[in-house]
């Protein structure tokens, strides 16, 4: 079974002053409806939430309205998500053997694939929810000219969940460099710094990212068209 944290304690920086986790889709918070799609999968035991420090009573009680029955903490955020993690992970219950991280800005996650990356995590220790590179990427140097061109076959985007033996990623976390760890900007950082595998598993659903306001009327977009060929 998994025990999984929603980082949710973000200052939405690029939302023009809008925090995208309280923002809707259809009737429901953003983190709430990332936090549901967790509920649904039969191999999640609990869910602990990082809320913005100063609104964790209000997270707390969306989710709980919202039916997160699965719900075991909503804890203080941190000024980094690193930070974040590592206050959930204090609330995480020792009888789990796997830790699943997800970005609550993430709503659009599938049970499904969820369940997809906790299968490989449980096999390879470690998987990280991704998608293939479609746009050619290009590494660019100070000046703002372009150094090189990566092989677009061997690029993915990094998404989340991503899902550790809770064993194995609480070791790396005591063997990295600190300094190092307090930039990382996704938790499989955390087993690369310490010289560990990380299997990617590929999802088949929209898992995008909630950054930008127009990403939100996106993801209402897809949830509704979502919706609409259920019905049909």
């Amino acid at each position: 079974m998994v025990s999984v944290i929603i980082v949710a304690a973000g200052a939405s920086s690029r939302m023009n002053g809008v925090n995208k986790q309280l923002e809707k889709i259809g009737e429901t918070p953003v983190f709430v409806m990332s936090a549901l799609k967790f509920e649904r999968s039969e191999k999640v035991g609990e869910i602990i939430i990082a809320a913005p420090e100063d609104d964790t009573a209000r997270y707390e009680k969306l989710a709980r309205n919202f039916g997160v029955t699965k719900l075991a903490a909503v804890v203080a955020g941190g000024e980094t998500r690193m930070r974040s993690v590592r206050n959930a992970l204090a609330a995480v219950s020792a009888k789990f053997d796997y830790i699943a991280i997800h970005d609550g800005a993430r709503p659009l996650i599938e049970t499904e694939d969820i369940d997809r990356v906790i299968a490989d995590a449980e096999k390879y220790n470690a998987a990280i929810a991704a998608a293939p590179a479609v746009d050619t990427i290009k590494a660019v140097g100070s000046g703002g000219f372009i150094e090189s061109t990566p092989p677009r076959g061997n690029l993915y985007y990094a998404q989340t969940p991503q899902v550790f033996r809770k064993k194995l990623y609480l070791e790396c976390l005591e063997k990295s460099d600190q300094t190092a760890l307090e930039s990382v900007t996704d938790d499989s950082s955390v087993l690369e710094l310490c010289g560990e595998y990380v299997r990617i598993t590929e999802i088949n659903g929209c898992n995008m990212k909630i950054t930008r306001p127009e990403d939100l009327t996106a993801a209402e977009a897809i949830y509704n068209n979502k919706r609409t060929v259920i019905t049909v």
